[in-house]
């Protein structure tokens, strides 16, 4: 399974906003190239800006609301949320709001440092939240997430996983761009019930090694060439599968 990433352009609200009327048209534009492409699945993410708030700004939840229900409508494959750098609760407020499929926290479980300060755990917050809208949706947790120092290993959070209400869990590399170990990925796997997604530094090159042992790849950075995505990128990896 691939999942396309789109990057939004900077959202009202983030020091680099320009037009909102451009961030509706470039989010379509590419969510159209994504399914064009072949890709399985689209995850919702405002990439660009920078630099990220732990907690978004209500403006920011209303933009990105707007933007994923436009792309909902315009697209015939499943959608998730992710709202940098932590914000689970926006995440979930927009899935319910616009029927997503799916949303990704990128510290459900266990404290980490990040650029942006501490990061503290969501998971009870976010699984009481859920519960109380009344959402169903599938939660894609990461485990020892990119850009960040962690205070807990990778078996700390294989030892709680099953307490994180995770419908799946998702291994980066250190940085954007960059895969993760594949030792990782593996241990990680043989390790968890829950499914495994690699969500970071897939290519052509490197998918094959993974596919033994993840169930989805979300790929962004790949995909793109400035800030489009190329549809025969996309189409050069989702025809390996």
């Amino acid at each position: 399974m691939i999942i396309g990433c789109l990057h939004l352009k900077p959202l009202p609200g983030s020091p680099e906003f320009d037009d909102f009327d451009e961030v509706l048209e470039h989010a379509v534009r590419n969510a159209k190239k994504l399914e064009e492409g072949g890709v399985d699945a689209i995850i919702i993410e405002n990439f660009n800006d920078k630099p990220f708030l732990m907690e978004v700004g209500k403006e920011t939840v209303a933009a990105m609301t707007v933007v994923a229900k436009e792309v909902r409508d315009t697209v015939s494959i499943p959608i998730g949320i992710n709202v940098l750098r932590n914000d689970g609760i926006a995440a979930a407020s927009i899935a319910k709001a616009v029927k997503a499929d799916f949303i990704r926290v990128n510290q459900l479980f266990f404290p980490s440092v990040m650029p942006e300060g501490f990061s503290d755990p969501i998971a009870g917050k976010l699984a009481r939240f859920i519960r109380s809208i009344k959402l169903k949706v599938m939660i894609f947790a990461d485990i020892c997430v990119k850009h960040a120092v962690h205070f807990a290993g990778i078996e700390n959070y294989i030892e709680n996983a099953d307490r994180s209400f995770a419908d799946a869990f998702v291994v980066t590399g250190e940085a954007t761009g960059k895969p993760p170990k594949i030792s990782d990925v593996k241990y990680i796997a043989g390790r968890v019930r829950a499914p495994i997604i690699v969500g970071s530094g897939i290519t052509p090159k490197n998918i094959e090694k993974f596919r033994k042992y993840a169930y989805a790849f979300i790929v962004g950075s790949y995909f793109k060439r400035g800030d489009e995505i190329d549809v025969e990128k996309v189409r050069r990896l989702t025809t390996l599968f």
